[in-house]
């Protein structure tokens, strides 16, 4: 027979102190002085300790009985608590088998405020398994009509499923439904009848409390149905102050309980959804073997908000294991680009570990720039990100990000950083090289062809072996990293070199006009080092380690006269060199 499915098998074990109860029914004028022999019923029936407050029989307005407080225990090897108990449980009987066919035929069932705790184990055991539950029907007086329960109504539902690593150890919950009411309708305990059954539901105010998330999610309308093994939900949630959803779910054949899913919003915070995630609980989760598919479906998001950044069009398909959590993939749409983000979320540990690979394409850096003032204005290009990230869940989840990546940046400029300011900061141009001259159009934004590196996030940075630029005024390379705080630590090295014909003059320039009158040399390029600190919002660029170099070559007129030597490669040279005699 097919898996049944663990709501299907609580239900059952509810129906379970009203079977043991039929056996005291012909005397339930009198019932309160059969409730312990009940209790020991139930106890042999399944093997838990069950406890019954009182037992009282009533006449109007329907002959039945109330029993207060019952309570069923936990099984062996499983800590101290109860799988199972009711403030009430009200029962029924129909009047016309009881007066002309002395039969006690139950024709409602009500539970007001029942509290179901869930465990399982490391063992793959579970405390609501009741493999016998079938046999206590048979073990009934032939004229009670357990089979035919017209209708069982539950209100005030709390649910909570957990896990267990030992039984000196408290459980772990990671799911707790509260505030549910249900009524269920032709309900027979032949698991076989299930198409039979109906369920109705009102999720209206039904709360829902998910480990690793502070606060609850509320369901502000909807419904749940049964029918004909099928059961159908639509729904409207409330995420905190994250954002709201609209759902529907789907089970095909509850004998076969993967659900299926579909939530859309219009828009999701995910700083709100951040600050809401709860620290992971420190027990150590227990280890199964299993890994069962739960649910699948799609998440769609209008807009996603991470601020200042806003991306559009966000769709994803997850699927819920018994261990595990996968998304394939995050797609979105993100200022003129793509972004696509596949994760998992690991169960089997505390706190859940998690790996994502992320893939930009065709970003527009000033655009994502302009979303934050202190950006606004500050670089443009193409950009493409690769990155594959590992880390933990909870308050320290930045701090645990490990992995690697590449990134790069094409046909961009920097509008706000002057070439000459910058310069002239790392090398002192206008007074060393130029030996004290001034005026030298050293003006001018930077523009680059590309920046091209590698990613390595750890220890609460991202850290770089070597970021290379190229640009019409030269190249950079550097390495270094950037801080979550957004602190910068870089050294590199700049080689700027000669401007062509008809470009603005840049630095090589001004110390080409001085080596080529002093020195009879041409200079082809610069090499300064230098270092950079500060902020994202106050970057600062200072001297790096080592001199600037200058690498020359002979004028024209020196060339002509060696045209018949064997030419000599250039010696790279520092800047003092430029005081020795030729």
């Amino acid at each position: 027979m097919s898996r049944i499915p663990r709501w299907l098998r609580i239900t059952l074990y509810i129906l379970i102190p009203l079977v043991v109860l039929a056996w005291a029914l012909p005397y339930f004028l009198d019932v309160e002085r059969y409730r312990p022999m009940i209790v020991a019923a139930i106890e042999k029936e399944t093997g838990r300790k069950a406890g019954i407050e009182k037992i009282r029989a009533r006449l109007i307005p329907q002959v039945g009985f109330v029993i207060e407080n019952f309570t069923l225990g936990n099984p062996k090897n499983f800590p101290e608590g109860n799988v199972l108990s009711v403030e009430a449980i009200k029962g029924s009987l129909a009047w016309g088998p009881l007066i002309f066919n002395k039969e006690f035929q139950l024709t409602g069932v009500e539970l007001v405020n029942p509290r179901i705790s869930l465990l399982d184990d490391d063992r793959g055991k579970n405390n609501y398994d009741f493999s016998d539950v079938g046999k206590s029907a048979k073990a009934g007086p032939a004229t009670f009509r357990i089979a035919d329960i017209g209708h069982i109504g539950l209100s005030g539902i709390e649910l909570s499923m957990g896990q267990v690593s030992s039984r000196k150890r408290p459980p772990v919950q990671f799911l707790k439904v509260s505030d549910l009411n249900a009524d269920l309708s032709d309900i027979a305990l032949d698991v076989k009848k299930l198409k039979q059954w109906k369920v109705d539901s009102d999720l209206d105010g039904v709360k829902l409390e998910i480990a690793g998330l502070r606060g609850a999610i509320e369901f502000k309308s909807g419904e749940f149905k049964l029918r004909d093994a099928q059961a159908k939900s639509k729904f409207e949630i409330q995420v905190g102050s994250a954002g709201s959803a609209r759902g529907t779910l789907h089970v095909a054949d509850i004998e076969h309980a993967i659900a299926e899913f579909d939530v859309r919003t219009s828009v999701l915070d995910v700083d709100r959804l951040m600050g809401a995630a709860a620290p992971s609980a420190s027990s150590t989760p227990p280890r199964s073997s299993r890994s069962e598919l739960l649910a699948k479906g799609r998440v769609a998001a209008d807009k996603i908000r991470y601020a200042p950044y806003e991306a559009t069009g966000a769709t994803a398909d997850v699927r819920i294991y018994t261990d595990r959590v996968e998304i394939w993939p995050i797609s979105m749409g993100l200022y003129g680009g793509t972004l696509q983000v596949s994760a998992r979320l690991d169960r089997k540990q505390v706190p859940e570990r998690f790996s994502a690979n992320i893939q930009v394409r065709d970003l527009d850096v000033a655009q994502a720039a302009a979303a934050s003032p202190d950006t606004r204005g500050k670089m443009t290009g193409a950009a493409e990100l690769d990155l594959q990230v590992f880390g933990s869940m909870g308050a320290g989840l930045m701090d645990s990000l490990t992995g690697s990546g590449t990134f790069s940046v094409t046909n961009g400029r920097f509008p706000g950083m002057d070439l000459g300011k910058t310069v002239n900061t790392l090398a002192k141009l206008q007074k060393i090289i130029s030996f004290g001259q001034v005026g030298s159009n050293l003006g001018g934004e930077i523009s680059f062809r590309s920046i091209a590196g590698d990613l390595a996030p750890g220890g609460g940075r991202v850290a770089s072996r070597r970021i290379h630029v190229d640009s019409p005024q030269g190249t950079v390379d550097m390495g270094g990293s950037f801080g979550f705080d957004q602190t910068l630590a870089y050294d590199g090295q700049a080689v700027l070199a000669k401007s062509s014909g008809g470009q603005v003059e840049n630095p090589v320039d001004a110390i080409g006009k001085v080596l080529g009158g002093v020195m009879k040399q041409t200079v082809g390029r610069v090499s300064l080092p230098f270092a950079v600190t500060g902020t994202f919002q106050n970057p600062k660029i200072q001297p790096g380690r080592g001199l600037p170099g200058i690498s020359t070559a002979p004028t024209t007129t020196q060339a002509s006269q060696t045209q018949t030597t064997e030419q000599q490669p250039q010696k790279k040279k520092s800047i003092f060199d430029i005081f020795r005699k030729p």
